[in-house]
């Protein structure tokens, strides 16, 4: 503090983003993130003991979510460790499914998400909001996703614990009133890099049917580049983000080393499990034969080259694939549509993607 009890700016903007930044943002960013540490700046068992000091208040700046009909939590259970994880399943009003009019039967689609944090941090509070505007926009039903996180839960646990709540939705969907012929995956960050592994995986599973979409947002696609410290080498990265975008707000280099460090480790097995496709979604054999996918990227974010890389693997497997770049917006923008005119459009244009992919003829393998 100094002499006014003003407190001090500990994360600035940094010069090689401020005037990219829309002036939104960057406002939002310097009222609530610029005086405060991030979880990354401190050793993980500092930011595990108070979490709440080290994490952005979402809170006052997301928009109102709306009411739905029910929202239960269920306990699935898992292996790979043996353990039960929390799946929580938002249902539409009655109103929100007769104004989108997608019943078919009795049965309506469903997003199953998978939120992010990096792999470490989040749960199924973090993308409530979202969960709760998708279920009323779209009138569908959302299962999300509270899979085990790393540390104590490193890679590839985070994936499996979500295949395994995928397979749980399309087993119950008759209990839960799901279109199984209508059931996509979504998620923001490290929960759209789950998605996108687990679009490869539903793919290759014979008794499951086709997904109808993938909704990835900033997603994390290829953890093959980041460094275990330091800066990336320019000459090594394909990804032209990491080097433009080194210092951006919200999410700079450091907070994904701080990330993959916890979720793949530091020792010498680490190479192997970032060429995982459950880690990379990029490097599997085949992209071919995925259902169609939405990409939502922020511009000043080191994601944005990766997940323009995977729109080009999709088109070029003949994948239909939609990319959308947000300009001036760091990650996560997304959430905080109560205060950005961007982020409201975002919210918009995941129910009107959703919408439109659930409203297609269904797919068949």
């Amino acid at each position: 503090m100094g002499s006014d009890d003003v407190p001090s700016l500990v994360n600035p903007l940094h010069p090689s983003v401020i005037n990219r930044l829309d002036p939104v943002f960057a406002e939002i960013y310097m009222k609530y993130q610029a005086f405060q540490l991030r979880a990354d700046q401190v050793p993980y068992e500092v930011y595990n003991k108070d979490r709440e000091k080290y994490t952005f208040p979402t809170a006052k700046v997301v928009g109102s979510a709306p009411s739905v009909a029910s929202n239960e939590i269920y306990n699935v259970p898992v292996s790979n460790p043996d353990g039960t994880i929390s799946v929580q399943v938002y249902v539409p009003t009655p109103d929100a499914v007769a104004k989108t009019g997608l019943e078919r039967d009795g049965l309506l689609p469903a997003l199953v998400n998978f939120h992010g944090g990096g792999f470490v941090i989040g749960g199924l509070d973090s993308d409530e909001p979202l969960c709760r505007k998708i279920c009323q926009g779209v009138g569908c039903i959302v299962v999300n996703v509270g899979y085990r996180l790393a540390p104590e839960y490193p890679h590839p646990v985070p994936a499996t614990d979500s295949w395994e709540a995928l397979k749980w939705t399309f087993k119950t969907s008759e209990s839960l009133k799901i279109d199984k012929l209508r059931l996509g995956v979504g998620g923001l960050s490290a929960g759209a890099g789950i998605a996108a592994a687990l679009a490869l995986m539903a793919r290759d599973e014979p008794s499951l049917p086709p997904l109808a979409a993938q909704l990835l947002i900033v997603p994390v696609i290829d953890a093959r580049y980041i460094p275990t410290e330091g800066s990336c080498d320019p000459e090594k990265t394909p990804y032209q983000s990491y080097i433009d975008f080194e210092f951006a707000p919200m999410l700079p280099l450091n907070r994904l080393v701080w990330f993959y460090n916890l979720w793949l480790g530091t020792d010498e097995s680490r190479k192997a499990k970032a060429e995982d496709f459950r880690a990379s979604p990029i490097v599997a054999p085949s992209h071919a034969n995925l259902p169609p996918a939405f990409i939502f990227c922020a511009e000043i974010d080191p994601l944005n080259s990766e997940g323009a890389a995977y729109h080009a693997k999709l088109q070029q497997a003949g994948v239909c694939s939609n990319l959308k770049v947000y300009k001036g917006q760091g990650h996560p923008f997304n959430q905080w549509d109560g205060a950005s005119p961007t982020a409201k459009e975002f919210v918009k244009d995941c129910i009107d993607g959703l919408t439109a992919a659930f409203s297609a003829p269904v797919r068949h393998g």
